[in-house]
């Protein structure tokens, strides 16, 4: 994970730059980006039907970015719909700050993160090096939309 370049893109971004694509304000997509890493550390807790969904879309998800996207943030698909707990719609009042913050030291603690596995309710046991690289290229591809990365 290129934490720098992370951090340096989150930089660069302000409460009212505008994205290339998408109907997210900055401060939104920043929320939506720690929410993605709140998940995957396992700060969320789901019912039995999300993590049966949750599962099985990883599984094929990651292996979409794998194989297909090879991790290629200009390969993935634009637009597409979210899961309803990813959706920050429903914030309207954000505060862009304590946003970016928030996303920079959830970026840092992945970073750290030294297990060779973490599980969570939503994806089940995720291999170390697999974590960091989707958690890098979801936060990257929404820094992209917003023309920082």
């Amino acid at each position: 994970m290129d934490l720098e370049k992370l951090i340096n893109a989150i930089d660069r971004l302000n409460s009212d730059t505008k994205p290339k694509w998408g109907k997210m304000n900055s401060p939104m997509m920043l929320k939506h980006c720690s929410r993605f890493i709140d998940v995957y550390l396992g700060k969320v807790t789901f019912n039995p039907f999300m993590f049966l969904f949750g599962f099985t879309f990883s599984f094929f998800h990651i292996s979409y970015l794998k194989y297909i996207v090879r991790y290629d943030i200009n390969r993935y698909i634009r637009n597409l719909p979210t899961l309803k707990f990813f959706n920050t719609f429903k914030y309207k009042e954000l505060d862009f700050d304590k946003e970016k913050y928030y996303l920079i030291n959830s970026l840092r603690t992945v970073n750290q993160y030294e297990k060779d596995y973490i599980v969570n309710n939503f994806h089940g046991i995720v291999r170390n090096k697999t974590f960091k690289k989707v958690v890098n290229f979801h936060t990257s591809y929404h820094l992209n939309q917003f023309g920082v990365f």
